[in-house]
């Protein structure tokens, strides 16, 4: 890691970086790998002679793999990745920088397996046995220390050699180049831990090592502020929330307000901004040609003066339901994947890089079927985070469910996999999040929404790679009156289930992260 001395921001911390030599790390076998099966959340594999990875009937399988001893890793350097393929069918490997080092492959699980945090490499694998070299870019590490997930994408399975194999089959890792590329030094971390005796932390997409981020959008009754609403959820929660979530409409609000950072600054409470903006008068493909250009460019500019922490941001959420695949709608799939491109870049340039991009979906399987589907995903460069907006209502079995039918919810899962099974398969690198999500109180069902609260945490440790759970609590109806077809999520529906979700939300996993962020 060579510098030369350079101020850098991070998370409105000015840092000043000395000039650090670059390091070859040579090579290193595995020190630890395993892989995990979603259908068997805590099922260990690390004593096996093989990692398999992919889709294998109703089976989603990924692979890590740990190395040590490796010296200083700089993002520009070059890794060569050495993998004996000992069966399988063909199709592409994929590569990821997992978010943390500290699994064990006697522990590991689909349950408690890190999360990739960005993809450095692909490469296309045939059918049978191959030695395989997969070139890896964008990997960094100061302590010698990398973990790289393994994962397929699209179907077909991969089954690789582990370190437990015989000689000349085991994963190694070697370094053919070096960086030059000024950084900032690793010695100040951009959200240091705060708990002390634990290790948890937060990265620089706001991805929690341990604990599930829980936030809300509190809709205003009665004529309160949303403000006023913010305050009254948490209040009845009993707790303080790690996000507040937020909307914008149109070319003109700038954000985040002051307000906004008053909530997000009160002395010990840690709250994430999360907003959720959306063009007005504009198609999607107008803004992608240009036609938002100024208000963009200044709204990136005022990110940059006064956003000084970190913040979730999602453009259009909901998209799905926009869709015209008319030509020269505006309102194509592509049109919105250049849109969310388009924004993302504009922002960037401009100074709001403080915003952590969410690639929103409604998330159901009517809009996952449709063809256009995948050509809506703007590409992993511009999307930190990928989000479902799920909500229990309606009638069971599909719709009225219990909390793992609720974030993979399908009725046929040969067509669609449910959600969160699609994006982990599809994009494993990317935390998930539950945008919005809430659960009806249902007079003909009067114990579901207790029982649904009851269950959800132990539920939760199914789905690892979500990592922010934001719900929507309404009472069912709009400001204007108009009767909204998710029910009613408010958390004070009945004493029984404002209990329950109490209960819930009091839990271990969903109380870690918070204690780690902003102190």
């Amino acid at each position: 890691m060579a510098t030369v001395a350079t101020t850098a921001l991070l998370g409105g911390i000015g840092v000043i970086s000395s000039v650090l030599p670059a390091q070859a790390a040579g090579a290193a076998t595995a020190s630890a790998d395993s892989y995990t099966v979603n259908t068997l959340p805590s099922k260990n594999y690390g004593s096996t002679t093989k990692i398999a990875i992919g889709t294998d009937n109703s089976d989603l399988k990924y692979g890590y793999l740990k190395f040590t001893n490796l010296g200083t890793i700089n993002a520009t350097d070059t890794l060569n990745l050495k993998l004996t393929m000992t069966g399988g069918t063909a199709g592409t490997l994929k590569a990821t920088q997992l978010e943390s080092n500290n699994w064990t492959e006697a522990a590991v699980s689909f349950a408690n397996a890190p999360v990739g945090i960005k993809t450095v490499g692909t490469t296309a694998v045939t059918s049978g046995a191959q030695a395989l070299t997969l070139s890896l870019t964008g990997l960094s590490s100061t302590d010698g220390t990398l973990s790289i997930g393994l994962a397929r994408e699209g179907a077909g399975i991969s089954r690789i050699a582990s370190r437990e194999a015989s000689d000349g089959q085991r994963p190694t890792l070697e370094v053919t180049g070096t960086s030059t590329t000024p950084e900032v030094p690793p010695t100040t971390p951009e959200v240091p831990p705060t708990t002390p005796g634990t290790d948890c932390t937060v990265s620089v997409k706001l991805v929690p090592s341990c604990g599930t981020w829980f936030g809300a959008a509190g809709n205003p009754e009665g004529g309160e502020s949303w403000e006023a609403a913010q305050t009254r959820f948490e209040k009845d929660a009993g707790r303080t929330m790690d996000i507040t979530h937020y909307y914008k409409r149109g070319q003109s609000a700038m954000f985040p307000n002051a307000g906004e950072l008053n909530r997000q600054d009160e002395t010990d409470k840690n709250r994430i901004l999360f907003y959720n903006w959306k063009p007005s008068g504009l198609t999607w493909r107008q803004v992608a040609d240009g036609a938002a250009d100024s208000y963009l460019k200044s709204l990136g500019a005022y990110m940059k003066a006064n956003a000084s922490k970190k913040f979730f941001l999602s453009l259009n959420a909901e998209m799905e339901d926009e869709v015209n695949q008319t030509a020269g709608s505006g309102q194509t799939a592509t049109d919105f994947r250049d849109f969310f491109r388009h924004t993302t870049q504009v922002l960037r340039a401009n100074g709001g890089t403080n915003a952590i991009t969410v690639m929103n979906y409604t998330g159901i399987e009517k809009w996952g079927t449709m063809s256009w589907f995948n050509d809506l995903y703007p590409g992993d460069d511009v999307v930190d985070w990928i989000a479902q907006d799920p909500y229990a209502f309606g009638k069971p079995p599909v719709w009225l469910t219990d909390f793992a039918g609720m974030v993979n919810r399908t009725s046929n899962p040969t067509a669609w996999p449910g959600f969160y099974n699609w994006a982990a398969t599809n994009h494993p690198s990317k935390p998930q999040m539950l945008g919005e999500w809430g659960v009806d109180e249902d007079v003909t069902y009067p114990d579901y929404k207790r029982d649904f609260f009851n269950t959800a945490g132990d539920q939760l440790t199914q789905f690892p790679k979500l990592k922010a759970l934001v719900y929507w609590d309404s009472t069912g109806y709009e400001p204007s009156g108009t009767k909204l077809p998710v029910g009613i999520t408010n958390i004070t529906s009945k004493p029984s289930s404002l209990a329950a979700f109490k209960s819930y939300i009091s839990s271990d996993l969903l109380n870690q992260a918070r204690n780690s962020y902003f102190k």
